[in-house]
């Protein structure tokens, strides 16, 4: 039987009940395993072990991601306009993304022995769509549903906190599990990255995990979601499904009324780009440029994942005193300054010696920063999302947290595969051997690939800031935003 729809003020408002916040911090966990496991470990899983050529990586990358863009907006217009489906609007799609999603990711991770490039190719590509497409129809919708928990602009914060809390233990989970677990050191193979068995079951277990944290987050969700759905149900005739003309439609509306919401999708793209082609090439730095062992590489990638989850808990005290699009500038700016540096003063001769204790501590150390600065972005960057959600229904009188939610997936997409193909073609354009030991490994080509990563770090976060300070928000605009909609809802609601 269904359970009770809340009050309305509840479900438009007020502090959120407490299971209600667990089930919404496991929300963000299944889209964090599979970017975690994607950009960590799918290129060097097929080039270094597999020995698929970088250029049919690049463009079976790009290829899926450039998919997976086009579908974000789609899922967030048919999320926004499923009014009559079985589990709501939201939770429908929510839940018949499980079962895809994991197949797509432990058959990514699987595939048979023997088989051919092309063959290869195919394997990727199709688990690879099916993988991220399947988790797309997850993702989009289960981000509007944080638009709609709760209208409180106290709470909002809180629910971007939690979001993100959960984002960093999905990420946390994979460098975990993959040096615990599976990628240990054996005679054989010293890095265990290297080794090809661990990978089948490394992919099995992370769709487990995920899956069983959508299902976590679906039920926990679904009541509070339908009680505000229900009050939404009596304002007007039920939209009509969507269609590619009235995607369109949206999505040209979306640019023009909203000028904000064109500038998230510039936003994701610049901040996904470079942080895709740095996850992306880490395991190739951590292998070959520091030559961390695998306790090290493990402390790299979870300290990373530590500092963000700080920056989670203090964002609010800088928030309190600067305006958020001037502590994104300087917390991304932060970020990327870290990342820079431990690739930079060790390229340039002004580091430890690779493979030693004290320059995995630099890193680490650096890396820890770097991730406390990220966490602080993250909640003022989504919080800025939650406002021109806001600002865009206020602009157009109609709901459509999906859509706008969507185009923070359609620029992390275009900009993973634009990195995909950068990262794929320099590789093969530096020529980086494969299945050589570490020992052989020319040091010149380490460094290219170094030079490379500190090449985009450098351009894209010239541009990032740039955009930043385009953003038109404020404490005083948002403030008029939450009464107009107060009484844009109080309007149809009589």
């Amino acid at each position: 039987m269904a359970e009770a729809p809340l009050p309305a003020a509840a479900a438009l408002g007020g502090r959120l009940p407490l299971p209600t916040r667990v089930a919404w911090t496991f929300c963000s966990v299944p889209e964090n395993i599979k970017n975690a496991s994607w950009d960590t470990f799918v290129l060097f899983y097929y080039r270094q072990v597999l020995g698929l050529d970088g250029s049919l990586i690049a463009l079976a990358l790009a290829l899926i991601l450039v998919t997976d863009a086009l579908v974000d907006p789609y899922v967030g217009s048919l999320s926004d306009g499923l009014r009559r489906a079985p589990l709501g609007r939201r939770h429908t799609l929510m839940s018949a993304a499980i079962l895809p999603f994991g197949i797509g990711l432990a058959a990514l991770f699987a595939p048979p022995d023997g088989l051919s490039q092309a063959s290869l190719f195919a394997w990727l590509l199709g688990f690879g769509l099916l993988a991220r497409v399947g988790i797309s129809f997850y993702t989009v919708p289960a981000f509007a549903v944080g638009v709609e928990l709760t209208r409180d602009p106290a709470e909002r914060p809180l629910v971007v906190a939690l979001r993100n809390v959960g984002a960093t233990l999905g990420t946390m989970l994979v460098p975990i599990l993959a040096f615990r677990l599976f990628f240990v050191p054996t005679a054989e193979h010293p890095r265990g990255q290297l080794d090809p068995g661990p990978y089948p079951g490394f992919g099995v277990t992370l769709a487990v995990f995920g899956m069983l944290a959508m299902s976590v987050a679906v039920a926990g969700t679904m009541r509070r979601i339908r009680s505000f759905e229900a009050l939404e149900s009596g304002r007007g005739p039920a939209e009509p499904q969507s269609s590619l003309v009235k995607l369109v439609r949206e999505l040209r509306d979306a640019f023009r009324v909203t000028p904000n919401v064109r500038r998230i999708l510039a936003l994701s793209f610049l901040v996904f780009i470079i942080n895709a082609t740095l996850n992306t090439l880490t395991l190739y730095l951590t292998t070959y440029f520091w030559q961390l062992g695998p306790r090290e590489t493990e402390r790299l990638l979870v300290f990373s994942t530590v500092g963000t989850f700080v920056g989670l808990l203090v964002a609010r005290w800088p928030m309190s005193r600067l305006e958020k699009k001037n502590l994104m500038v300087i917390s991304i700016l932060g970020y990327f300054g870290c990342a820079l540096v431990a690739i930079a003063l060790p390229l340039a001769g002004l580091a430890p010696a690779a493979a030693s204790a004290a320059l995995a501590l630099l890193v680490v150390a650096l890396r820890f920063a770097g991730g406390v600065c990220y966490g602080c972005y993250l909640v003022a960057a989504g919080t800025v999302t939650l406002d021109v959600s806001d600002e865009h229904e206020v602009n157009t009188g109609r709901p459509q947290q999906g859509l706008v939610m969507s185009f923070v997936f359609l620029g992390q997409q275009a900009a993973g595969a634009v990195a995909g193909v950068l990262a794929g073609v320099c590789l093969d354009v530096i020529d980086l051997p494969r299945g050589v030991p570490l020992e052989q490994m020319p040091q010149d080509k380490v460094s290219a690939l170094a030079a490379f990563v500190c090449a985009i770090i450098v351009a894209g976060g010239s541009l990032l800031a740039v955009a930043i300070r385009r953003f038109e928000v404020s404490r005083e605009k948002q403030a008029r935003l939450t009464a107009r909609l107060a009484a844009l809802k109080a309007g149809r609601g009589g």
